[in-house]
Parts: C-alpha cells; sequence; structure tokens
C-alpha cells in the first residue's frame, strides 16, 4: 500500500471540508446580518399599499449594529475648558491665558491672537471664532435685531449657510475640497482633547476666485457616520480659517452601552404608521441613511443615538430613532 498517496487524498479530504465548512460560515454570516431579499419585496409591496413608494434598491439590505455614546456637556464649557479652547486655536500662551482667566466671558466676545472667540450661553455644543480682521466687529456684534435676538453677523452667517446647503458638491473642484479639507483636519488637530472618533465630512462648498476665499459647511461625524445638526460655517483664504461658526462637540465620550437597533424595513413600517400624510405628499423614498442624534439629559449628559434618516423626492427628510422607532421632533 502506497502510504504517500494514502496522506496525499486525506489531506486533499481535508482541505476541501476546509473550503466547504468555510463557505458555509460566511453564508450563514451574510444570511445573518443582511435581510432576506424576499422580505424586502414583500414589504416594498406592501408598503407601497400604504402609501410609502420604495424601490427595493432604495432599502438597506444590512442588518444595523451599534451603540449608544455617552457624552458630557454640563460644563464643557467652563473656565478651564474654554481656556483650553482659546489656547489651542488661538497659539497664545499659557501666561498670556492665565492673565485674562478670570475674564473668560460666556456669551460675550473674547480676543484671542488671530481669533475673537464667543460662546453661547443657552448651547453648551456651539462656539464661534472669527478673525479680528475679518469685518468690523464692534458694529457687527454689539447691532443686535430685537425681532430676531440675533446680530447682523449671525444673520449674515445663516444666510450663507443656507446658500451651502443648497449648493451641489459636484460643482466644486476636487482639488479645492481636498485642500479645503486637509486645512480644517489641520485647524482640529490643534486641540488634542477631542475624542478621536469624530470627524468631519464637508457637505456645501463654494469659492469666489476674484478674492481666491473658500466657503465650506461641514457635518461633525461620530464613527464616520453623520451627527445631526452638527455643522459648522467655515470661511477659508491664504490656507488659513478666518471664520468658524457652528454647533460643534469638542469634547470625549465616557460611556457606550450595546443595544439592539431596528431595521430598514421595521423603520419603513413606522414611518408608514406615524407619518402616513406626509409621506404621500413627499413622493417615493429616495434615499436611507445612517445618522445619530443627540438626545439631552437633565443630569448634564447627552448621548448619541443611531437613527435611520430617510429622504424623499421632494427633499423633505424624516428621522427614527432606531432603537424605539421614534420619529425625532
Amino acid at each position: 500500500m502506497n502510504t504517500n498517496h494514502t496522506k496525499s487524498a486525506i489531506i486533499a479530504l481535508l482541505l476541501i471540508a476546509n473550503v466547504f465548512f468555510a463557505y458555509n460560515i460566511a453564508d450563514l454570516n451574510i444570511k445573518s446580518e443582511n435581510i432576506p431579499s424576499e422580505m424586502i419585496d414583500n414589504a416594498a409591496l406592501i408598503l407601497e399599499s400604504k402609501g410609502l413608494k420604495a424601490d427595493k434598491n432604495t432599502i438597506p439590505s444590512k442588518k444595523p449594529s451599534g451603540m449608544i455614546y455617552e457624552g458630557v456637556y454640563e460644563g464643557v464649557y467652563s473656565q478651564k475648558t474654554f481656556g483650553e479652547i482659546v489656547k489651542s486655536f488661538s497659539g497664545i500662551s499659557e501666561e498670556q491665558l492665565e492673565e485674562k482667566s478670570d475674564t473668560l466671558p460666556v456669551g460675550e466676545s473674547y480676543a484671542a491672537g488671530d481669533y475673537r472667540f464667543i460662546f453661547s450661553e443657552d448651547n453648551y455644543f456651539k462656539i464661534t471664532m472669527i478673525e479680528l480682521s475679518y469685518i468690523d466687529f464692534i458694529r457687527d456684534f454689539s447691532v443686535v435685531n430685537p425681532e430676531t435676538g440675533k446680530t447682523e453677523l449671525e444673520e449674515d452667517t445663516n444666510n450663507k449657510t443656507q446658500l451651502l446647503k443648497k449648493n451641489k458638491m459636484g460643482d466644486a473642484r476636487k482639488s479645492d475640497l481636498k485642500s479645503a479639507e486637509k486645512v480644517i483636519r489641520n485647524f482640529f488637530k490643534k486641540y488634542q482633547n477631542q475624542d478621536m472618533k469624530l470627524s468631519f465630512e464637508i457637505v456645501g462648498f463654494d469659492k469666489d476666485d476674484r478674492t481666491n476665499r473658500g466657503f465650506v459647511l461641514i457635518n461633525q461625524t461620530f464613527e464616520g457616520v453623520p451627527i445631526d445638526f452638527h455643522t459648522a460655517y467655515i470661511e477659508i483664504q491664504d490656507q488659513k480659517i478666518k471664520y468658524f461658526s457652528g454647533e460643534w462637540y469638542f469634547g470625549e465620550f465616557t460611556g457606550r452601552y450595546p443595544v439592539s437597533l431596528l431595521d430598514s424595513v421595521n423603520i419603513l413600517f413606522k414611518c408608514a404608521e406615524i407619518d402616513g400624510n406626509i409621506i404621500r405628499e413627499s413622493g417615493a423614498l429616495k434615499e436611507m441613511n445612517l445618522e445619530y442624534t443627540v438626545i439631552h439629559h437633565e443630569t448634564g449628559k447627552f448621548y448619541l443615538t443611531p437613527s435611520w434618516q430617510l429622504v424623499f423626492e421632494n427633499d423633505r427628510k424624516l428621522s427614527y430613532n432606531m432603537i424605539t422607532g421614534d420619529k425625532k421632533n
């Protein structure tokens, strides 16, 4: 008996068996991580009868998995933290900061280095930074519209933000977008106390070639997923940020909690149930994306909660909590 041939045959059989088992395990993983295509087909038909038109290719098949992340906003802009942010972005020394550390205002204008800083009194996430040479700040920050409670500069920033939201990103040159992204990343690197999983994506861009000034709208992200309402309007010139205004979290996250999440099909049925009248007027479902929603807690904590964002043909956006299925107000 040729033992060498026998050994070779056994090894070949074992290799075949391993491949077979690996294939089956991979197949099981795919099935466990995805909604069956038949279920999506059936769901699309039932949803249409309820007034929600959705092409099956628009409905994500991958089952979501994720966490709730806990952060702290009470005292985020305390005297100490406020000082750290001012020092990091302005470039002033520790000694210069200490000279005026007792006078760091909240809700007022504070000059340091090349910037003037304003922290919102009623929103711990909001920070505004403006370069001193940009415009006449005394005029703009002292003139408040009694009807809106906002300064001329805030209204101007809001108008520019709204225009950028309508801008088509496809019209921007890739070189300009890449350059703007680099400037912004270098800017954020100045502050070392921000959670490493926090980043941003450019969602609006325009450029004045005459002045070589770029106008950028960015959305804050966590693990690559957008955080709803966390946007900032930025102006760039000469490879430097001249103006930064928005709702932004500069802190860290103190905890995370595993949760079971509702998949795309379940959320769509929730949408049809809760917002039947709205979706009938909004046209077919155009996109379905993941996002994080900020939920505030009375104890001074907040939570990043996974949500599904639905975008319809008329650009109407609806967002639903992936844990409860509740609509975001």
